[in-house]
């Protein structure tokens, strides 16, 4: 169990993380919207609102997608002994995302979006899980070349 359930506290652990985001106030899509323009003033760039919406909408999707990513690296770290991990990490990853947009419905200023949980968590989700599947597999297979 040694490594495992260091690995299992992490993911509950970025679970405690992802959790405290969604309650803050200052993570709501007008909040970001302002920090972006505080910004690129302060960096004297000017864009108009339309270009702020942009970048705002692509640093939000962003952020969902590494964020869900990593939760998806977590599970699958604490479940790798299991034979169906990776879809497993990835299910998991993709119940815990429905339960934080619910959450998220509850906070002020915050609206919840399934489109947010099949779009970007998700994809987020598989693309590590992918990655990470094709990096075990070429450790695996760089061993049998060596030995």
């Amino acid at each position: 169990m040694g490594k495992r359930k260091w690995w299992i506290l992490a993911a509950i652990l970025w679970m405690a993380v992802i959790f405290a985001f969604t309650q803050v106030p200052y993570s709501t899509g007008s909040s970001t919207s302002s920090a972006i323009e505080k910004l690129f003033v302060a960096l004297h760039i000017n864009l108009d609102p339309s270009a702020i919406d942009f970048v705002n909408f692509i640093a939000r999707k962003a952020t969902h997608i590494t964020v869900f990513g990593i939760l998806a690296f977590l599970f699958f770290k604490s479940l790798e002994i299991y034979r169906f991990a990776y879809v497993l990490s990835w299910i998991l990853t993709v119940i815990y995302a429905m339960s934080d947009e619910y959450h998220q419905s509850f906070m002020p200023g915050r609206t919840a979006s399934i489109k947010d949980v099949f779009l970007f968590d998700s994809v987020g989700a598989f693309l590590v899980l992918l990655l990470t599947f094709f990096m075990v597999r070429k450790s695996r297979w760089s061993k049998t070349q060596v030995g």
